[in-house]
């Protein structure tokens, strides 16, 4: 009722919308809305003794609209692979600047190094700007490899396949599959590996609402090394119509180093 009379009387003397109290309230309403709405980010972490997760994000103006930039809130929520919710925290981020957050500090002291796969959320509670992005740093001692959030404004939930071509599996090369659902009921994805000749071996992978996977090749096929015979091969993850982030990591046994790859 109260809410209503206010719109009369604005819409009865509509110079008061550019009084500084109507311009404050309208300003707390968005950024009110801001956060019961935020775009919402996602991606896949680890932070273990090969591995640790840093994260991005920047509240940058864009030159069409520099007036759309403002100081915003970001909230970061780290769930383990079974897809519960191990740590949170609410940042604030200024105008034209940057969030840079090592998740490893965000965990409890008895679960740092001890991450094999998790979902990383991001809330971004301003305006939808390209800027705002997240980008993941996983890196380690010798190597840094990066890639962006696979969430963003929409979840593509379409059926068929994401490939991973020059699947190798050797003393010097190890493929891993980053797997996570976005989801809130379970998911199940098809794997297929094919060899050269076109030979195929075929699995699934099963993952808990919100949970994710982090899988060597040799931990989801039986001898694949021995199935590819010393030639690289192709992988297909099969995607159910359910939102997934499916990521693909090289670790270079040799150097210790890890190239990550989105699909």
């Amino acid at each position: 009722m109260v809410l209503g009379i206010a719109r009369g009387v604005l819409d009865r003397y509509p110079g008061l919308r550019a009084t500084w109290p109507v311009k404050q309230a309208s300003a707390w309403r968005q950024r009110q809305s801001w956060r019961a709405n935020p775009r919402r980010m996602a991606s896949w972490y680890r932070d273990a003794a090969d591995m640790r997760t840093r994260l991005f994000v920047s509240n940058l103006e864009v030159p069409e609209a520099p007036q759309l930039c403002a100081p915003v809130g970001v909230m970061v929520r780290l769930l383990d692979q079974d897809g519960a919710t191990t740590a949170s925290r609410h940042f604030a981020l200024a105008r034209n600047a940057s969030l840079v957050v090592e998740l490893r500090d965000l965990l409890p002291d008895e679960r740092r190094g001890q991450v094999e796969s998790g979902q990383v959320i991001v809330d971004f509670e301003g305006p939808q700007l390209g800027s705002s992005r997240a980008y993941l740093h996983w890196y380690n001692e010798r190597s840094l490899t990066s890639s962006h959030e696979k969430y963003g404004l929409t979840i593509p939930a379409v059926g068929g396949y994401w490939t991973v071509p020059n699947v190798q599996d050797d003393d010097d090369y190890r493929v891993h599959l980053a797997v996570t659902n976005l989801d809130s009921r379970a998911y199940t994805s098809d794997v297929t590996l094919k060899d050269d000749e076109g030979h195929a071996l075929h699995t699934s992978v099963e993952l808990p609402p919100n949970g994710s996977r982090f899988l060597r090749l040799d931990s989801v096929f039986d001898n694949p090394r021995g199935f590819l015979h010393d030639r690289p091969g192709v992988l297909y993850f099969g995607n159910n119509r359910q939102p997934a982030m499916y990521y693909y990591f090289v670790q270079n046994m040799r150097l210790g180093t890890w190239r990550a790859q989105h699909l």
